[in-house]
């Protein structure tokens, strides 16, 4: 190996340099864009899980008899949960059980309770969560 030549200096060229930040540049891009996109997502879930109890919350006031189900019946309201605001509707109808059984045994018709939940300032097309519970009348 040749010895380098004295006041030469050893180094990366201009082009390389830039290769190497071009490089570096869609590199970190991609990881701003992974991150937003999965604090998004954790976002949308936390909102999921929290719609899901509040429809919960609504439809064991159903269960519990806090609240009367009938047949045809609707209720709307809002509540909050984890300090934030949601609004819900609620449909009560008839079910009558679907099963094998029904041939042999007369089975009584059920009440099915469909909870929507959605956040207060937003529109009810923009559903976090449907919850359905059956109630014996």
């Amino acid at each position: 190996m040749a010895a380098p030549l004295p006041g030469c200096a050893r180094g990366f060229t201009l082009l390389e340099v830039l290769v190497a930040l071009a490089i570096l540049a869609v590199t970190l891009g991609a990881l701003i864009k992974a991150a937003t996109e999965h604090t998004r997502n954790t976002q949308y879930l936390q909102e999921r899980t929290l719609a899901h109890w509040v429809g919960q919350n609504v439809l064991a006031r159903y269960d519990a008899g806090l609240r009367l189900a009938e047949r045809g019946a609707t209720d709307e309201g809002t509540v909050e949960q984890a300090g934030q605001e949601w609004a819900y509707r609620v449909a009560v109808d008839e079910s009558q059980p679907e099963s094998l059984l029904e041939l042999a045994l007369e089975l009584p018709p059920v009440l099915r309770v469909e909870v929507v939940v959605w956040p207060a300032d937003g529109a009810d097309t923009d559903t976090r969560a449907r919850i359905q519970g059956y109630l014996l009348p």
